[in-house]
Order: C-alpha cells, then structure tokens, then sequence
C-alpha cells in the first residue's frame, strides 16, 4: 500500500488543502494520506488560530487526510530548512511512507530534486561561505550561490512554496532517499492573499476569524470546519502577551544566545527590545531587520518564552503523537506499530513510558500547550484523545 505524508499547518483546513490530497489520491489511486502537523504553534511564530485537536479532527472529517500525526514542536518552530528537516525525519521515522507531497508553485519534481542535490553539495557550501560576508541575509547569499552553480533552477528560491518544497527534497536526498516527492501546483489565494477560485489564503481566514467575521470566514471552510469550529476558543498572541512580556523581560544575553539561530549580535538587539518593549508588536518592531524577519523574530520569541534552546531544536523526532484518524487511518496506525521506528503514543497516559530525549521533548511540548490553554488549568494533555471519524 503506498502512504504519502503531507508536513502541514492546517490553520484552519480549507479548500487548499483539499485540492491538494485530491491530486494526491488522483495520481497514487488508493493511497493512504498522512498529515505530519504543527501543533498548538506554527512556524510564522504564533499560537495556532485553534488547538491541534481540533484542528486534526476538522481535516480529518472533511476529507482530507486518513491520520494526523503531530509535528513536533521544536520543528514547527523553527527556519524553513528546520521545518522541512522535522518533518522529513518523522515521516522517516514511521517506516511505512513511500511518498512525500508537498505544494508548489512553479516546480517539477525533476527541477525541484536537482536545485536540492546543488544546495547539498560542497561546492555550493564553500560558495555560500564565500558569499555571506558581504550579503543582506542567508537568504540572498543562498539564492547568489545557486544563480551560479544551477542557474536554470535558481529562480524557484524566489517563490516560498518552492524554497520550502526544495528544502522538503534537499532532506530526502539526505536522509530518506527511498521516499518519492510528489509536488502539487497550488492554486487559489497567494499567501496572505484574499480568496480565488473559491480558495483562500489560511491567513485570510485567519484575519477574519480574530476581527469578529465568524459568518464571512466560516463560509470560506469545509462544513465540518464550520462545526468544530463555532464553538472553538481562537488563539493568538494577545492571549501570551501578558505572562510573555514580562518573562522576555528578565531574560539575559547569554540566554539568548542558546536560543535557536541567534548569531550575528541578533542577542543584543533581542535584550535591549525585551527590556523597552511594552508591547509584542514594539518588541517584533524593534528586533527586526533585512536579515531578520518578523516571523523569525516571533519564533525567537516563543522559544525564549517556551524554553526551546538550540541543543533542544536540534534533536531528531523522538515520538509519534495521534491527534486525529478515519478508519483508513487505523489501517495505517496498525502498519505503523509494526515498522515505526518511534514509541506511538495513542492515548497520553501512554507517554509517563517515554524516557530519555523523547521524555525531555514530552515534556517541553506539555508545558507549551499549558501555555497555550491558559486560563484552563494545566494539564489539558493528558485528558485528550485523538478525533476518530468512523465513517470515512
């Protein structure tokens, strides 16, 4: 049976996403669907719009995917490259996956797979170093690199579905050669962009979620999104200021400097905000630059804030946690038992079992999502159980 995982946000599912595994059922006819998907935080560096359960349960009964597994969260909180290496892993992890999709906008498989073997090789790591000095950001450094030694693929570095897409490839290439990328063409809405052909942008539904525009947001969502999600609590910054705020502000430089990807001095500029700053948005303003952006500054924030550090970021997966399934996806489940290569935690009572790096990582991930629930007592976790939709 082939089983293709999908790394997802699903914040909210829309139609997107939808079009998406159609394709992906339509070109690997009777295949099981995998979603790998962020959890309580996502990589802009923001809480969820709502919890990963529900988030799982409304994809899963709109049909969408037949399994989702959470990403973890030290990966849905990192850079693209990190993101992309999370969820890669894991989907390696499970033992049972022959094929990874992903959307994109302008790329084949065959573009896509080349551009990520140059960005692996030597050559473009000694040109890279070459080239940083003098550059704006990591990024114009990288897409200057590769103009030089690909230059018929270099152009798909400018798009962010296809970095993000090159980067998914660069991590097969690496770890999970025997994984077949499946590259979907978007359609719809450009990020952040209005709805078109019926598909919106997720940050489009999401702005219109947290200004009050429940009735013009639901209509732009599956209906079983716009069941679960009437009676959901919605999520945002707002919600963490006021613990956050306080806490970055005793924060010292040395600190900081273990947090994920900070170099440069970014530390000194990240301390002196956390000590001015009376709101987030003043602390995001004052942090960035050309070289860091907004959403890095946020996840910068959130690890300080949650206490991911960089030795924590650089950990591989270490578990599988059930947020949602259809009976397909218990078919999955059960493969999955007998080739994951990770415990598979089910039910959470299952993860007081867990030791070592994956009780560290539990453990972080726990303290996050109490967090996130806030007001709710702590704790919320270990009463969960993942969505089952029988009827699909």
């Amino acid at each position: 049976m082939n089983i293709c995982a999908i790394i997802t946000e699903y914040n909210p599912f829309h139609a997107g996403h939808t079009h998406q595994i159609t394709e992906i059922r339509r070109r690997l006819p009777g295949c099981a669907v995998v979603s790998l998907m962020s959890g309580n935080y996502v990589q802009r560096g923001e809480p969820a719009i709502w919890d990963k359960y529900r988030r799982a349960a409304c994809a899963v009964e709109a049909g969408g995917p037949d399994l989702v597994l959470e990403l973890p969260l030290t990966g849905a909180l990192s850079s693209a490259e990190g993101f992309a290496r999370s969820g890669v892993l894991l989907a390696g992890a499970l033992g049972c996956v022959t094929h990874l999709s992903f959307g994109c906008e302008t790329g084949t498989e065959e573009q896509l797979l080349r551009l990520a073997g140059c960005l692996n090789s030597d050559a473009f790591a000694a040109r890279l170093r070459a080239l940083l000095p003098d550059s704006a950001s990591y990024a114009h450094a990288a897409a200057a690199a590769a103009r030089e030694l690909c230059p018929q693929e270099a152009s798909l570095l400018n798009s962010p579905n296809d970095l993000l897409a090159v980067q998914y490839c660069r991590f097969l290439l690496q770890c999970c050669p025997a994984i077949q990328p499946v590259a979907v063409r978007r359609r719809g809405a450009a990020h952040d962009g209005a709805p078109q052909d019926g598909i919106p942008s997720a940050s489009y539904v999401r702005r219109l979620l947290r200004a009050g525009q429940q009735q013009e947001a639901f209509v732009l969502l599956p209906s079983a999104c716009r069941r679960q999600g009437q009676s959901a609590r919605q999520h945002g910054w707002d919600d963490l200021a006021p613990a956050a705020l306080p806490f970055l502000r005793r924060i010292t430089p040395e600190e900081i400097r273990a947090l994920p990807g900070v170099s440069e001095g970014l530390e000194n500029r990240f301390y002196r905000a956390c000590r001015s700053a009376q709101t987030m948005e003043e602390l995001w303003d004052g942090v960035r630059s050309r070289r860091h952006p907004r959403s890095r500054v946020r996840r910068l924030a959130l690890c300080a804030y949650l206490g991911i550090t960089q030795e924590l970021a650089a950990l591989p997966p270490a578990y599988v946690l059930v947020l949602a399934m259809n009976a397909r996806g218990r078919e999955v489940l059960r493969a999955m038992k007998q080739t994951c290569a990770l415990p598979v935690i089910v039910k959470p009572a299952q993860a007081r079992a867990l030791t070592g790096d994956a009780a560290r990582l539990w453990s972080l991930t726990l303290s996050a999502d109490d967090q996130f629930h806030f007001p709710a007592p702590a704790g919320t976790d270990w009463t969960q159980t993942p969505f089952y939709d029988a009827a699909r």
